[in-house]
């Protein structure tokens, strides 16, 4: 009797379900990023974008030492005691929720903007069951479906950076210099970088759940999806 081969995740396939939070955030966590800091958006948004590359290279290492699905859970499994492993795991799952919860309500206030008489509240339920049918049906279905929207976002980031190029090689920089004579948001610059800083740190989750299936990967190529996604 033949052996059956329990079949991997390529890079890509991993990379887009690790990723995939990351690029879709850019979209989303950077409005709220000059909600709070306003002309210093950019200034917090690269200090999380540091902490983010930091983080990558020590996580990346953990996970190249301890190889097995669990993420942070097992990490600390392995390190401390069981409470304080199922506590990390609890905020984990926690931290997920709110992260998907935060995703879909903000595509849909998007959808809105097109669609008027759309109810976000039911488009979000509805969005988020159907991502729960996808990951009940498998990490393989999830990953396919992956794929595709880190491939959309990927276009979408691509085409907006085009189109900001293109805006500024048209308008100049007037645009830029308006918002830094108007006055700082949330009191003082410091404040401002403060709660900017806080907004975009919403964004930085996703590459970390590449530990938590990384025993469906492929082997090799670890060290490369914590770099593809930590950039």
């Amino acid at each position: 009797m033949e052996k059956s081969v329990h079949k991997k995740l390529n890079e890509l396939q991993s990379t887009a379900i690790s990723g995939n939070d990351i690029t879709s955030s850019c979209l989303y966590v950077s409005a709220l990023t000059i909600m709070y800091a306003g002309q210093y958006a950019w200034i917090s948004l690269l200090v999380v974008a540091m902490l983010l590359f930091l983080f990558r290279k020590i996580y990346g290492e953990v996970v190249g030492a301890l190889p097995l699905n669990g993420g942070a859970y097992n990490v600390l499994l392995n390190t401390s005691s069981k409470r304080v492993a199922s506590l990390a795991a609890t905020l984990t799952v926690l931290s997920y929720m709110a992260t998907a919860v935060l995703s879909g309500s903000e595509a849909m206030h998007y959808l809105n903007q097109l669609i008027p008489s759309l109810n976000v509240m039911i488009a979000t339920i509805v969005v988020l069951g159907i991502f729960t049918m996808l990951t009940i049906a498998g990490i393989g279905e999830s990953a396919i479906v992956a794929v595709i929207i880190f491939l959309v976002h990927l276009v979408s980031l691509s085409v907006l950076v085009i189109a900001g190029i293109w805006f500024i090689a048209n308008t100049g920089f007037d645009t830029s210099h308006l918002n830094w004579a108007t006055p700082v948001k949330s009191g003082g610059i410091l404040t401002a970088l403060f709660l900017g800083f806080s907004a975009a740190m919403l964004g930085i989750s996703g590459f970390e759940s590449s530990a938590n299936f990384v025993e469906e990967q492929e082997p090799g190529g670890l060290q490369k999806r914590f770099a593809i996604c930590g950039r």
